[in-house]
């Protein structure tokens, strides 16, 4: 090999060493894939079948562990607990709650026992409240039985067996989801802020933060400046967050106050870490336009159903890949329109 073709492939055996050694560490076990993402702060991400719904991030402390969301039912949160402990014999002291929404919040009551669960006022007035009556966990409550229902149906019915065992295997999974979603008993924060605290634990700064209006009333993200880190709920998420609850006229605002924070690596709500801020003008484009195109549709009188299918975001399909032709799901149209009208709670 001449000194050329040999010197080519050491720089290219150590550029894929450094890969490797930047690559966070990983590793599955229970329910959860975790990653660190620095010294002691962790990713914990839902296997496939473990009904997580969200994220997690464990961030582990001289003498106690924090929680960032306790998932979706309450047996999930007891998989996250459990899990935890692979990865840590300090107990859990601490729950945030980056918002209110059952997918990031109904684990609350299997910590609530061993930890204080802290979230925004607005959040603890939600869970507090009607939960179960109105909103995403009742619509999930009431959907749940035809669901199961159809699924049995389908697979009574499937005569190839493949298929056949393929529906009953789902079939089992959203009845077991079903027992462990009604076994949810809303626990709301009992420490709450209206817009900052800051927690020390041992050497560790942690931050929360409330910075507006965004994916609901009262999101709060955590924040880590020592160790550049960002936990961001689901205001900022890696791909399009759900807006069934959204402030989309004010979410740019919220996301703007996050650039000043100096940190690299993010723990969303959904989806896989991150690093940088370019994400932020991304989503920030993405409302800002689909704000201007219902803004017309809403005062050109065309119905919130008809206008979510009109509605074009095509323009940003190189940064989401869920974007394949126009149109939006109705639920976001349908918050956007009672937002304009003064209906939004």
């Amino acid at each position: 090999m001449n000194r050329a073709r040999f010197t080519t492939a050491c720089l290219l055996v150590a550029a894929g060493a450094a890969a490797i050694a930047q690559a966070p560490p990983s590793t599955t076990t229970g329910a959860h894939t975790f990653t660190q993402i620095a010294p002691g702060i962790y990713s914990a991400v839902g296997t496939a079948g473990s009904n997580a719904g969200s994220n997690s991030a464990v961030i582990v402390n001289q003498d106690d562990v924090l929680v960032v969301d306790a998932h979706m039912t309450p047996e999930a949160g007891r998989a996250l607990l459990r899990d935890i402990k692979t990865i840590t014999d300090k107990p859990v002291r601490f729950v945030v709650d980056t918002h209110f929404h059952y997918d990031h919040t109904d684990g609350n009551q299997v910590f609530a026992p061993i930890a204080d669960i802290i979230g925004h006022e607005y959040t603890r007035k939600r869970l507090a409240g009607d939960i179960l009556q109105h909103g995403m966990f009742a619509e999930l409550l009431n959907t749940l039985p035809k669901q199961i229902d159809d699924l049995a149906k389908r697979a009574a019915a499937e005569q190839d067996a493949t298929a056949k065992a393929r529906l009953e295997a789902q079939l089992a999974g959203q009845r077991a989801f079903n027992q462990q979603v009604r076994e949810t008993k809303p626990t709301p924060p009992n420490v709450t802020l209206s817009d900052h605290m800051t927690l020390f634990r041992g050497d560790r700064e942690i931050r929360l933060l409330y910075l507006g209006h965004g994916h609901t009333g009262g999101d709060v993200v955590v924040y880590l400046p020592k160790e550049r880190v960002l936990c961001s709920g689901d205001l900022l998420v890696n791909q399009i967050a759900n807006m069934v609850d959204g402030y989309v006229n004010e979410w740019p605002a919220a996301l703007e106050k996050l650039k000043p924070l100096d940190f690299v690596d993010v723990i969303p709500g959904h989806g896989e870490p991150f690093k940088g801020k370019e994400r932020i003008d991304w989503f920030q484009a993405y409302l800002r336009d689909l704000w201007t195109q219902a803004t017309k549709l809403h005062a050109d009188g065309v119905p919130a159903a008809d206008a979510a299918k009109r509605a074009d975001m095509t323009a940003h399909k190189a940064h989401y890949a869920g974007i394949t032709g126009p149109g939006v799901p109705a639920v976001a149209m349908t918050r956007i329109y009672a937002v304009m009208e003064g209906k939004a709670n």
